[in-house]
């Protein structure tokens, strides 16, 4: 852990504020170096101050703390596939659940691993692991029945299933179609809205996704070469998402709007604020959407390639830049 310069560019304001969750230590670095080539991605914020990060390359989580201390959590893994990490959400019940390569775990509030893998007979199975392997999972989500919702691959098809640590996988529906998912997230109507992405079948297009507690699944087209990457209810009843062109939003009868970022290659995460607006990552800067489409970006000094971003609740933001292999605290300027 080395402290470096600051990334923030002033004091945060408008931001809002929340007592409840306590934000970074005063005498917390503002700038958090990982191990080299951890290639950081997703992020997630506890309430109780903790940042996780998905460290890719190294087949870990980190887990920091509130005063800038990192631990590792090297992933279980047998002699198959690498477990990289990619897609983290918070359990309801404490812990983190993750999906790496193939497999899809939970690591728990006290360090402890419970994962499943691809194939009953695959090195490094855990709990519950059997005909109902995960399958290459690629995104996560916190589901309307309190369970974690994921997707995999099977035999030319793509599954969603729920997962639960006592009770193990269980699948809620399987589309005769083959397609990898971006990114996932809880929408407003109680339903689960993803991004679809490189759609096997010549018939289909990318697009977004919806599916209920029921299984009835359906999708809304984007134009070709939009790639879609990751999706967030955002606070006026409909979901937010990056992609190739900018920022797409998508309200819940399926009504589609776009706003472009200027000079940007791709942006990549993108999470609702604490000031109800969308804040979003984009090569070397950070961006602010409001629902009425006003686009602000700030660059980041000493930035590389800002992958994730997570909301402080206080105010500012924790980003993820993957060729630094460092997570940075952010601050909106004046």
């Amino acid at each position: 852990m080395t402290a470096l310069t600051s990334a923030g560019c002033g004091p945060d304001t408008g931001d809002g504020t929340d007592a409840r969750s306590p934000g970074p230590s005063p005498s917390a670095p503002t700038v958090i170096r990982l191990p080299g080539n951890a290639s950081p991605s997703d992020m997630i914020l506890t309430d109780e101050g903790t940042l996780w990060v998905a460290e890719a390359d190294l087949a870990a989580i980190a887990e920091i703390d509130p005063s800038g201390k990192v631990t590792q959590h090297p992933l279980p893994r047998g002699a198959g596939y690498p477990p990289s990490p990619d897609d983290l959400q918070e359990s309801p019940d404490g812990g983190i659940w993750y999906t790496a390569g193939d497999q899809i775990g939970r690591l728990g509030p006290s360090g402890e691993f419970t994962w499943w893998s691809e194939g009953a007979d695959a090195p490094g199975n855990g709990p519950g692991a059997g005909d109902n392997g995960p399958g290459f999972p690629d995104a996560l989500a916190l589901g309307p029945d309190d369970t974690i919702w994921f997707d995999n691959s099977e035999r030319g098809s793509k599954v969603f299933s729920r997962a639960d640590a006592k009770r193990g996988l269980e699948r809620i529906t399987r589309l005769p179609t083959q397609f990898d998912v971006a990114g996932m997230a809880l929408g407003p109507d109680g339903a689960v809205w993803f991004s679809q992405q490189q759609e096997y079948d010549a018939e289909q297009r990318e697009g977004i996704g919806r599916l209920t507690a029921e299984g009835d699944y359906r999708k809304w087209p984007l134009p070709e070469n939009s790639a879609p990457r990751t999706i967030v209810a955002g606070p006026d009843h409909a979901l937010w998402f990056t992609d190739r062109r900018g920022i797409g939003r998508i309200d819940t009868d399926g009504g589609l709007s776009h706003f472009p970022v200027r000079a940007s290659k791709y942006p990549s995460d993108i999470v609702l604020g604490p000031d109800k607006a969308l804040w979003f990552t984009t090569d070397r800067r950070v961006g602010r959407l409001t629902t009425t489409g006003r686009i602000t970006l700030w660059p980041v000094r000493g930035a590389k390639e800002l992958v994730g971003i997570a909301p402080i609740p206080h105010g500012g933001f924790w980003l993820a830049d993957r060729e630094t292999d460092t997570v940075r605290r952010f601050t909106r300027p004046r």
